[in-house]
């Protein structure tokens, strides 16, 4: 057959497009795939809504996960699966077939999250700045010394540095650190009436009014009031945490414990996960990324237990995977959506 008379291409259809890029997007692409992931769902409103369908189609399966005929389905998958195809590419493929089919299991909708910023190094090398972020941002920042600054939600940091001290202040909001390693200038977080101290290490520290809370990733760090005070719970003037531990400081004092601190710093994917959480608490985290505000109507919904990993930004898309899984009616007014137990 000539070139002339060869069958044309076929173009790829929305739902195609939107598989392949929410497989992409599983791997933490940059800054460039960002933006043209970003002006492809803006081009044309079926592509928004084919990309909705395959994440939340996601989630669904997310939460399906432990069926004991989901398991035996994807080990059969995987068994089946010749060693060959084991490359990034392909498995991009497969990433992307398996949301196909959970799109035709399922078939729903959302919406897209917001696109993540980045703060340059021109910016980030002056002595003192101001690095923010609004509501479902996220920017990520370079700093002077080589450490990174990730700035959750609705976020305000300040930073300050000396030829003695690297001092940041969280002001609001979750930030994540990854200090450059420097024993002659300690790396110092303050929030609220503690400060973390480092000298290179990776950790997370949220403020929620007065409440602060650290989990640390990697290294050590130590956390004490600022000024020296003495904890008033413990009667200690510092606590040294080691890697998987959370600690919350509170006027109440300083409580140290295990924690999964990979899920805790999820957001930095774009991702929130809830490991037995209750619905309430769960919708107050999904809130912070939108303003389009879920409300629980009812205590008997309130108090569902849920598990699984949800894109931050998208709350409906949050609330009607709720609503398939659980005798829960989702009702939508304007920027508000309402929870209710059914019946």
């Amino acid at each position: 057959m000539s070139q002339d008379s060869a069958m044309p291409l076929l173009p790829e259809s929305p739902a195609e497009v939107a598989a392949r890029w929410f497989a992409l997007r599983r791997r933490k692409p940059d800054c460039i795939e960002e933006q043209q992931f970003a002006q492809w769902l803006e081009a044309d409103p079926a592509n928004r809504r084919a990309y909705d369908e395959v994440t939340r189609s996601w989630e669904i399966a997310a939460l399906a996960s432990a069926d004991p005929t989901v398991v035996e389905m994807r080990t059969d998958a995987l068994r089946a699966r010749p060693r060959e195809q084991r490359d990034h590419s392909r498995l991009w493929g497969a990433l992307a077939t398996a949301a196909l089919v959970l799109i035709a299991f399922t078939g729903i909708s959302l919406t897209h999250p917001s696109f993540m910023g980045s703060v340059g190094d021109t910016a980030a090398s002056r002595d003192h700045i101001v690095l923010r972020t609004g509501i479902g941002e996220r920017a990520t920042a370079s700093l002077a010394d080589g450490s990174t600054v990730v700035l959750n939600t609705n976020s305000i940091l300040e930073i300050n540095y000396s030829t003695l001290r690297r001092d940041v202040r969280l002001v609001a909001g979750q930030v994540l650190f990854k200090v450059a390693h420097d024993t002659a200038r300690p790396f110092v977080v303050a929030a609220a009436n503690h400060q973390v101290v480092a000298v290179g290490t990776e950790f997370e520290v949220r403020l929620d009014g007065g409440k602060v809370r650290v989990a640390l990733l990697q290294g050590r760090v130590r956390v004490e009031p600022i000024g020296g005070h003495r904890d008033a719970a413990t009667d200690e003037s510092a606590a040294v945490m080691a890697p998987g531990e959370q600690l919350v400081a509170s006027t109440d004092g300083m409580i140290v414990n295990r924690a999964n601190v990979e899920d805790l710093v999820s957001w930095e994917s774009g991702r929130v996960r809830f490991d037995n959480m209750r619905l309430a608490d769960a919708v107050a985290e999904m809130n912070r990324y939108s303003r389009t505000r879920i409300m629980i109507a009812d205590p008997a919904a309130a108090d569902i237990r849920i598990t699984g990993a949800f894109r931050t930004g998208q709350s409906y898309s949050f609330a009607q995977t709720i609503g398939e899984a659980f005798p829960v009616e989702v009702q939508q007014s304007g920027d508000t959506i309402r929870l209710h137990s059914r019946g």
